[in-house]
Formats: C-alpha cells, sequence, structure tokens
C-alpha cells in the first residue's frame, strides 16, 4: 500500500496502537497499513456512502474484513471510548477537526492518543487542544508537491499551557527539518494579507500581530 507522505507520517504517529478509529477513512489505506503493521482492529469510518463503499472494496482487496470494520457515522458519534487506543482525523480543516472533538470529549480525556492532519486552520487546532488540556507530543512536517503539511500526536488529560505564539506552531516542530520554509511560507502570507488590509485602509488586525511573532521567532533562529 503505498501511502502519501501525510498518511505515512499519521501511520508513524500511530505506531503502537492495537486498536485506531480513523474518522474520515476514504479508501481506508491508513487502516490497512496500521493492521499490517501490528494492529488488532481497525475502524474506517466516514460521513459519506461513498467513501465508505471504496474503504470496503480496499477491505476486501487486501482480506482484512475480520481486523477492518467499514463504519458510516458523523465524526465519533459511532463509537465509545473502549473501541481504540487511537484516534486519526486526516484531510480536513482545523475548525472541522476541532468540532469532531469537541463533540466527543471522552476523545480528549487522555486514554486515546490523536493524530490529526489539518488542511487548513492549524493554528485553530494547536489553541483548541490547549484549551482542552491537550499536550502535543509529535509534530511532524511534510511535504506533498508544492504544499507542506503538518501531523500532529496529541494526548489528553495532561498539563498543556496556551500557546505563546498564539498556536502559528507548536515547540515539538522546531526539530523539524522543514521548520524554516514552513516559518517562512507563513511569514509571506501573512505578509500578503496585511498588505491587503493595509490597501484597504484596514488596520493590521490579525495578520500584523502574526507577522510580529513570525520575525521574533525568525531573528531568534538567527
Amino acid at each position: 500500500m503505498n501511502l502519501t507522505p501525510r498518511l505515512l507520517a499519521a501511520a508513524e504517529l500511530c505506531g503502537g496502537a492495537k486498536s485506531v478509529i480513523d474518522v474520515g477513512c476514504d479508501h481506508a489505506h491508513l487502516c490497512v497499513e496500521l493492521v499490517r503493521r501490528g494492529a488488532a482492529r481497525a475502524y474506517a469510518s466516514d460521513i459519506r456512502e461513498g467513501p465508505l463503499r471504496r474503504a470496503r472494496e480496499t477491505i476486501a482487496r487486501c482480506g482484512m474484513g475480520e481486523r477492518i470494520q467499514a463504519v458510516l457515522c458523523d465524526g465519533l458519534h459511532g463509537f465509545s471510548p473502549d473501541m481504540a487506543d487511537a484516534v486519526v482525523i486526516c484531510g480536513m480543516g482545523g475548525d472541522t477537526i476541532c468540532r469532531i472533538l469537541e463533540q466527543a470529549p471522552w476523545a480528549l480525556a487522555g486514554r486515546q492518543r490523536l493524530v490529526l492532519q489539518p488542511m487548513t486552520r492549524a493554528g485553530t487546532l494547536r489553541r483548541f487542544l490547549a484549551r482542552s488540556g491537550c499536550a502535543i507530543e509529535e509534530e511532524k512536517l511534510v511535504r506533498e508537491g508544492d504544499k507542506l503539511y503538518c501531523i500532529l500526536r496529541a494526548c489528553g488529560g495532561k498539563c498543556a499551557y496556551p500557546p505563546e505564539n498564539g498556536g502559528l506552531f507548536s515547540e515539538v516542530m522546531r526539530k523539524e527539518p522543514l521548520f524554516e520554509e514552513y516559518l517562512g511560507r507563513l511569514t509571506a502570507r501573512c505578509r500578503t494579507a496585511l498588505a491587503g488590509r493595509r490597501q484597504a485602509g484596514l488596520d493590521g488586525g490579525e495578520p500584523e500581530r502574526m507577522l510580529a511573532i513570525l520575525e521574533k521567532e525568525e531573528n531568534h533562529a538567527t
């Protein structure tokens, strides 16, 4: 099973999990990979029948019907805390991931590791995790095409402090080889947004605050 860099990173962050819930499973490639890596059970979940049909086809083709179950449900509504020791949510917006977790408080209590990959609003997700008492234990940066994506592992029930940088990045990201490029891309987006606001006669707002944090980080790094 050839996984994308994002899903490969997610599989690595799930290392050691015995039972996994994959929310928004698409073709169930990640579930198949995790079972091959030693997971005893996996749940391939999606809110739409189309992706779930493709997931069932993958599961059948790989002969894993006894270990991977396809589940049609919204978020984590079809699950309970004792069904898995890891929850994976990849390929969704940060706001959507926050909503799914908020509606399933048991996933934030610390019994499950959370492996999350936001396509947008990663900062919103990091701030939500901090407010919910979840500590980010590891966060990887991977490249797909011309884009960089972050994939993080978090666990609840820990002492998590609000990020001083507004959630723009996590402290554990600093060791990532792509960290400086990630900061540079964020800085460029903030400068573009700030220029647009000023051209429209608006104050600097959030882009200006974010830019100040990023420039301070870049100066510290040099």
